[in-house]
Formats: C-alpha cells, sequence, structure tokens
C-alpha cells in the first residue's frame, strides 16, 4: 500500500515542488539542465506508476468524514497522464532554443513544470474535491504562462482568460455543492455517485439533470465549448509557443477529463441518457465544431487560426463522450491523443515559423509562409502530417476517431445523422483553413524568388519534438488496434 501511495502521489507532487524550487536563484545555475532532468524524471516516473500501480484510492488530506483530496490512478487517469507524459517533455526540449529570446525564462519555467504536475492530478484525481482544487490551480498556474511577455495586449488576453476559466469555475462549484448532498458518496464511482432512491423520492430529478448541464457547461469552459470559448483565440496568440502548444494541445483537455468524470463517475450515463441535457450537449458541441471550424476558415492570423481549429476539435471529443455508447466513448479517446499531438504539432511548426523569419515577434499570418516550405521543409512536413489528421484523412489518428464517432452517432438517430453531416463539413472547412497553408509552403508558383530562399538549420531540439508528435498523429490511427483494445477492454465495460 505504501509502494502505491508514493508511486500515485509522485507524479503530481514532485514536478510542483522541483518547479517552484526553481525561484531559488542561488541554487541553480543552468536551469535548462535542472527543468530537462525533472521534466524527463517526471514523465518515466508516471509511466512508471502507470504500469505499475492497482489503481488503489490514495488520501493524501483528510478535510472532513466525507472530503478528502485522494487519487486514483484508474485506466483514464493512467491514459490521459501518459499522454502528457509524452507531450510535455518534447515541448520543454522544444521551449529551450525558442525562449533563449525571449526572457524571463526562469518563472516560466517554473510555472510551466508545476503544471504538469497539476494535469497529472486533474487525470487522477479520485472525487470532486480533489479535481475542482486542481482543476482551479491549473488555471491560476498557468496565468503566468499567458501573460509571459507582459505587454498590454498579452496582460488583457490574460484577463479575458481567468474571467472565462473564472466563470466556469464557478459554474462547476454549485454542480459540486448539489452533487455532495444527493451523493452515496465523493469518490468516483463507474455508473455514478448519486443516491437514486433519495432523488426519486425527493422528485429532484429536473433539478438534477439542470445542475448536470450547468456543471458540464462550467468545466466546457477550459474546453472551449460555446458561449465559454472566446478565450482561446485571445490568450493563444499571446502565449509563447511552448504554453500555446500545451494549452490547446493538453490543457484544453483537462475540460473534457472533467466533463468525462462528472458524465459517467458522478451523474451517471445511464441518468443522462435521453434526456434534454444529452441533447442539449450534443446540440451545443455540433454548434462548436461548426463555429469553431467557420472562424478559423475565415481567419487570417495564423495562430488565431489553430486557436479557432482548437475550438472545433476539442469539442470532437464533446460530441463523442455525449453519445453514450461504446463507439462514442472510443472515439473520444482516440481524438484526444491525436488531437494533443497533432495540435501542439501545429503550434510548435508555427513557433518555428517565427522564431526564424520574425524574431521578436509573437505574430504571423497564413498569407505569409508563401515558400517557407523551401527554407523550413522539416517544420513544414510536420505541419502538413499533423493537419492531415486534424482533417481526417485515412491512416491518421483523427480518421480512426472521427470513424468510431459516425458509427456512434448512427446508433443515435437523427440528431446523430445531423451530427456526421456537422463532422463532415468541418472537415471540409479544416481543409480548406489548413491545406493552403501547405500547398503555398511547398509550391509558391512560378513567380516566386528562388533565389533568395535560404533554408535555415532547425536546432535538433526543436526538430525532435516536431518529428515525434506529427509521427504521434498518424500512429495513432496507423496501429490504433492496441489503444482501441485498451479502451475496450479496460474502460468501457465499467462505464456502460
Amino acid at each position: 500500500m505504501m509502494s502505491n501511495a508514493i508511486m500515485t502521489l509522485t507524479p503530481v507532487l514532485f514536478p510542483i515542488i522541483t518547479g517552484f524550487a526553481l525561484f531559488s536563484r542561488p541554487i541553480f545555475e543552468d536551469r535548462h539542465v535542472y527543468v530537462g532532468v525533472m521534466t524527463f524524471t517526471n514523465a518515466i516516473i508516471t509511466f512508471i506508476s502507470a504500469f505499475m500501480t492497482s489503481g488503489d484510492l490514495i488520501t493524501l488530506w483528510r478535510v472532513t468524514d466525507t472530503l478528502s483530496i485522494a487519487f486514483r490512478f484508474d485506466y483514464p487517469a493512467k491514459a490521459f497522464a501518459c499522454l502528457v507524459s509524452f507531450i510535455w517533455p518534447l515541448v520543454t526540449l522544444y521551449a529551450f532554443e525558442y525562449l533563449r529570446r525571449r526572457p524571463p525564462v526562469d518563472r516560466f519555467y517554473a510555472f510551466f513544470l508545476s503544471t504538469f504536475g497539476i494535469l497529472i492530478g486533474v487525470s487522477c484525481a479520485a472525487n470532486l474535491l480533489t479535481l475542482y482544487l486542481f482543476y482551479e490551480l491549473m488555471t491560476f498556474i498557468t496565468l503566468p504562462l499567458v501573460m509571459h511577455s507582459q505587454k498590454r495586449e498579452t496582460i488583457r488576453a490574460t484577463v479575458a482568460y481567468l474571467l472565462y476559466s473564472l466563470i466556469g469555475a464557478a459554474l462547476a462549484l454549485g454542480g459540486f455543492f448539489f452533487f455532495q448532498v444527493y451523493g452515496v458518496s465523493m469518490d468516483f464511482t463507474p455508473g455514478g455517485l448519486l443516491d437514486m432512491e433519495r432523488i426519486a423520492n425527493d422528485g429532484s430529478e429536473r433539478m438534477i439533470l439542470t445542475v448536470t448541464f450547468l456543471t458540464l457547461m462550467g468545466f466546457g469552459a477550459k474546453a472551449g465549448l460555446v458561449p465559454l470559448h472566446a478565450w482561446l483565440p485571445i490568450a493563444h496568440p499571446q502565449a509563447p509557443t511552448p504554453a500555446s502548444a500545451v494549452l490547446s494541445g493538453l490543457i484544453t483537455k483537462a475540460g473534457v477529463i472533467a466533463m468525462f468524470r462528472v458524465v459517467y463517475y458522478v451523474v451517471g450515463a445511464d441518468f443522462i441518457r435521453g434526456t434534454w441535457v444529452q441533447t442539449a450537449m450534443l446540440s451545443m458541441a455540433l454548434l462548436t465544431i461548426f463555429t469553431g471550424s467557420m472562424m478559423a476558415y475565415v481567419e487570417p492570423h495564423l495562430k488565431k487560426r489553430i486557436a479557432w481549429s482548437s475550438v472545433s476539435q476539442v469539442s470532437y471529443v464533446v460530441f463523442a463522450m455525449m453519445l453514450l455508447n461504446s463507439d462514442g466513448i472510443t472515439g473520444a479517446v482516440i481524438q484526444i491523443a491525436a488531437h494533443a499531438m497533432s495540435k501542439s504539432c501545429l503550434f510548435l511548426s508555427a513557433g518555428v515559423v517565427i522564431y526564424f523569419t520574425l524574431q521578436g515577434a509573437n505574430y504571423h499570418y497564413a498569407d505569409q509562409l508563401r515558400g517557407v516550405g523551401k527554407e523550413l521543409p522539416i517544420t513544414m512536413t510536420c505541419f502538413a502530417l499533423a493537419s492531415v489528421s486534424l482533417i481526417g484523412l485515412p491512416i491518421t489518428g483523427g480518421f480512426t476517431a472521427k470513424w468510431y464517432m459516425a458509427s456512434g452517432a448512427l446508433n443515435l438517430g437523427g440528431l446523430g445523422i445531423f451530427g456526421i453531416v456537422i463532422l463532415m463539413v468541418s472537415a471540409l472547412l479544416t481543409a480548406g483553413y489548413l491545406l493552403p497553408i501547405v500547398t503555398d509552403a511547398f509550391f509558391p508558383g512560378d513567380d516566386y524568388d528562388y533565389s533568395n530562399v535560404v533554408p535555415f538549420h532547425l536546432p535538433m531540439n526543436m526538430r525532435i519534438p516536431l518529428l515525434l508528435l506529427s509521427a504521434g498523429a498518424v500512429i495513432t490511427g496507423l496501429l490504433a488496434g492496441p489503444l482501441i483494445s485498451f479502451v475496450s477492454e479496460k474502460i468501457i465495460p465499467v462505464l456502460l
């Protein structure tokens, strides 16, 4: 039991402690070495913990008889924690080069390393109190990442991010109070923790459904769900590229993980299935998918375009999750993995372009990338691979995820079929706002002045993350069998 406790708590606490230790300036001279070692060490610890722990409940601190800070490495937690631990060291490696020209780095690395642990805490939270605590910590610990440059527009973007996050957190907190009253236990329980007999006797079904909807909308703010989505295209262009990569690729997924816990571990799929809550959440997800895709299609600003794409793509997960069937859950898990790697790769690729062509700036426009594939061929090839996964072309992770989503939607009937139409329209729009960037980059036309082309030498600590993330976006679909088997054998049987 002691070894399980150590292996469960260490991936959460170790990066938080080592991150804040960076503020002790006299201790560390080469912070890159320190941050790199701590990040990769925690990633290894997380992978070992995911494979070695048995999913026991580990209580860190008991607040009252019914409330505690507790963690459990169940199978959904293991899956998300391993995904975070694969991507985080790669983005950290990239940041070592990118931030050389964008100080101050000490503060950034302190909060960046700490966020790693907080995300692991969100993934393996064992009850609503722990989930809400780490969800809120994640908001405040990522604020310095967004406002890194401390420019006026960056401060405004940070305030917007904070405002939307607090509104969402307030809605989620209301749900916490109601679920505490009507719950048999506060610990996450597959199938739901509510006292259904008491709810039936009190005639509280409508109230609980309303609370469930508001709670899901609250956690949906972090996932970019309409109408609490506007912070993504505001915050992403202002944040340094490494922060944008994890904000879009991973931190938005923390909102999805919280929604997943509410649906399948607090309320239960059976309680929601066929109700207005399922219909409303599916409708909101489809509205967000279409809105995000359309806004990305008309947005000329490169990082804003990718941010609007995140608004759309993350809601694919919400749509799949709210189908409340096995194919939907499978599609949601694959989409989380494929999107996390694809979107991280897109932001890091955009960061490389900015790094080499507009030094000292934090913006770039899509129509300025003509011929950049000749100067940065590796970068734009990785950008292209990530793009085709987001579009959902065959053999990629995006294709496999959307295939399962469509299969699950067919079982739902009318709204599900409408959902498939929206997914197809969104795929076409995604191709419309990503593929022209790729074609202009590699095929600038006969009137392009090739004499001025000077290929840039891409540093290894930028090249490796791009190659691995773009490969991951493809391999998630090409070798999806083990992931599908994991979901069907370890996750679905305990939820449905």
